[in-house]
């Protein structure tokens, strides 16, 4: 007896079905072919760089050569905003985020010795006028450089520009 229940699949039916499985075989080969992991974001950006609107993709994929890093990939994939590249924004805030932070600390922990090291130097000096001179000389260098970590803070914590889009 023949079953009376129509399935359901989330998959074409017909011939597009068969199109849609050469479109995957083709794509599934030429990633093979350059050795790229079979990821589901290096499908979407080979479909993207094959079948998109976006020429340019596939010249930015064939510049990087044979067995292109997954690094140059998802750089490519972000460049061009690919929807399965988006969680790897997050990924890289944090990564340049936690950067920022060791380099701010460095720097703190540098200005920190700086002035151990003149309230050091002041305790020692036994002349007045030489202290005086030591205070300038230190002073001036710890504003030059906390001027200089200020900037770079604001620097860091300025918006990037947007790329502009080409596409119309």
């Amino acid at each position: 007896m023949k079953s009376s229940q129509a399935g359901v699949s989330a998959y074409p039916i017909g011939n597009d079905d068969n199109e849609a499985a050469t479109d995957l075989e083709m794509i599934g080969g030429y990633m093979a072919r350059l050795k790229v992991k079979a990821l589901p974001r290096n499908y979407q950006l080979f479909h993207e760089a094959l079948h998109g609107s976006d020429r340019r993709i596939a010249s930015e994929i064939a510049a990087l050569g044979p067995s292109p890093s997954q690094a140059s990939l998802d750089e490519i994939g972000l460049k061009h905003r690919l929807v399965s590249h988006c969680s790897l924004v997050a990924g890289k805030s944090e990564a340049d985020a936690a950067e920022m932070l060791r380099e701010v600390a460095e720097q703190l922990a540098e200005g920190l010795m700086k002035k151990q090291s003149f309230a050091r130097e002041i305790e020692t000096t036994p002349h007045v006028a030489a202290a005086i001179d030591s205070l300038n000389a230190s002073l001036s260098n710890l504003l030059l450089y906390e001027t200089e970590l200020t900037e770079r803070l604001r620097d860091c914590a300025a918006p990037a520009p947007r790329a502009r889009s080409s596409r119309v």
